[in-house]
């Protein structure tokens, strides 16, 4: 056969192959239940919906289909007919079903990426047997033997920020975005690992493994058409760009950081079968807790962890366990600087104690500091929304009734491979549930709130900023302690002011909404602040 047949050949097969996948999706759209369900008409034939989530902000966009369409409604974006829903009830059975809910196999393999195969992104039986083993690092002894660390890296950077204002004849303008990322990470590599990563450090010697980090963090700010189509088209990941390649250089710095650590965790163990050195469980440290505790299993060797999935377990805990405390942190400070009244109530309540170096049970007794770091938990999380997909068919029961064709229907019918979007920082603002000043900083809301958000399925604080269900998040007490340590002592030694017009500040529209200037957005993440030694009047 003629070389030229051949090719038209092989040409006509993928053309046919193209056309089929085309045809099926059409179909499948067409047929779908989920289009009698109210939602936007699509504005473009090829996106659907798509295009306004690279251009707005993701939580305004679903704001705006909940004030035109209802509480639940659908939207086409791509090929998918996608599920949007603040019904309470049916996010309660979304998150709790993680047998039918899990997921989506091309979110995971994104993040993957980046964490590896953690316990964030395993489902079903395997994500059982991590969690398993990683819970016991979470527990309440852990939390409270970790407060000295906290409030000893709080002091670190707090005498870094001393140095600068006096060099600086008593005001400076510092990055506050880039010290909290750098002082959470050392408290990850110390909690963690038993490992001084050293990203407090001022020495400029190049370190691998936090310039690593900053990569990912200084990584792309808004959202783009390239990176949507490469992630609802696997095949367009074979083409690499600059975030990929972002990507894979920090994957790799950490992967290989995390192997190491692991390997000198577990000849640590082999050296002291007897359990003769203090108890590691009292220590804190997370690795020995997750090799040790693999290790002895009482369930078969089958049920233990792999070394590459301990792997990723270190890798996810690391990236993951900093990255949103720092950024929580930094909206932390953030609110602070633009309401002063309440920094300087709470300065106010955090003198009441008596010592820089206050114990677990002091730290906890300060009632304002839990009510402004719930309001900032609430109205910044660190993740805006989370993606589930049905994997089996399902009927969806919901609170408030949805209208089909004038029809009230109290479920719905979810076809298998549904996307869902569960819009985290929606629900925490929804006016419905928190009332007409949702949208408002106000701390004292959390001593009179109002019953309706005691049915948003969160683990903490009726909100959906750490989830709900199996795959809540296992490490937020670690996250929250941290940052009321941070806040303490700097709140004890510094007045804090914006550098910029409050205007100027804006959250990156990627996965993890950092603080940016909108006028330097390509910069990256940044948070510039005046920084003042605090003087009693």
């Amino acid at each position: 056969m003629p070389i030229a047949d051949s090719r038209l050949l092989v040409l006509g097969a993928v053309l046919g192959a193209v056309l089929r996948t085309v045809w099926s999706l059409y179909l499948s759209l067409l047929h779908n239940r989920l289009r009698d369900l109210p939602g936007p008409p699509s504005p473009s034939l090829f996106f659907g919906y798509a295009r306004r989530f690279w251009t707005t902000d993701p939580t305004e966009v679903h704001e705006e289909c909940i004030r035109n369409f209802g509480r639940t409604l659908s939207y086409r974006v791509l090929s998918y007919r996608c599920l949007l829903t603040i019904d309470t009830k049916a996010l309660g059975h979304i998150l709790v079903r993680d047998d039918v809910y899990q997921k989506p196999p091309a979110v995971r393999t994104y993040i993957a990426t980046l964490l590896g195969n953690g316990t964030i992104l395993s489902e079903g039986e395997q994500h059982r047997r991590q969690k398993r083993v990683v819970t016991p690092a979470f527990g309440s002894l852990q939390i409270r033997a970790f407060t000295d660390l906290f409030l000893s890296k709080a002091s670190q950077l707090r005498d870094i920020l001393s140095v600068e204002v006096t060099r600086n004849r008593g005001v400076a303008m510092v990055d506050i975005h880039d010290w909290v990322h750098r002082m959470t990470l050392d408290v990850i590599g110390e909690a963690a690992f038993s490992y001084d990563i050293r990203a407090l450090s001022t020495d400029p010697k190049p370190n691998e493994v936090r310039d690593a980090f900053r990569l990912v963090s200084q990584s792309v700010t808004r959202m783009s058409i390239w990176p949507m189509l490469r992630f609802f088209f696997p095949i367009l990941r074979i083409f690499p760009d600059e975030q990929s390649r972002r990507s894979a250089k920090a994957r790799s710095v950490t992967g290989q950081f995390a192997k190491q650590l692991v390997e000198d965790k577990r000849r640590e163990l082999a050296q002291d079968p007897l359990h003769l050195k203090p108890s590691r469980s009292k220590r804190g440290d997370f690795l020995a807790l997750l090799v040790e505790a693999n290790l002895e299993a009482t369930s078969s060797p089958s049920q233990r962890l792999s070394d590459e999935t301990i792997i990723d377990e270190c890798t996810t805990f690391l990236t993951a366990g900093h990255e949103t405390t720092a950024i929580t942190l930094a909206w932390f400070m953030y609110s602070l600087a633009r309401y002063r009244h309440v920094q300087e109530r709470l300065r106010e309540e955090i003198l009441s104690i008596a010592t820089d170096l206050p114990t677990f049970e002091q730290l906890m007794s300060l009632r304002y500091l839990d009510n402004v770091l719930r309001e900032v938990v609430r109205l910044y999380p660190a993740v805006h929304s989370t993606l589930r997909m049905a994997m089996e068919d399902d009927l969806l029961p919901l609170g408030d009734p949805v209208f089909i064709n004038g029809v009230p229907h109290d479920r719905i019918w979810v076809p298998k491979g549904t996307p869902i979007f569960v819009p985290i920082r929606a629900i925490n603002r929804d006016k419905t549930l928190w009332g007409e000043d949702a949208f408002e900083f106000r701390p004292e809301r959390w001593d009179a709130l109002p019953e309706a958000v005691a049915s948003i399925p969160g683990i903490w604080a009726n909100n959906l900023t750490f989830l709900g269900g199996q795959h809540a998040c296992l490490g937020f007490r670690f996250s929250l302690n941290q940052i009321k340590a941070a806040v303490f002592t700097l709140l004890r030694a510094f007045e804090f002011e914006l550098a910029v017009p409050v205007e100027d500040i804006g959250k990156s529209s990627t996965l993890l909404a950092r603080p940016v200037r909108l006028s330097e957005i390509e910069k990256g993440p940044q948070l510039p602040m005046i920084v003042r030694a605090y003087r009693p009047e």
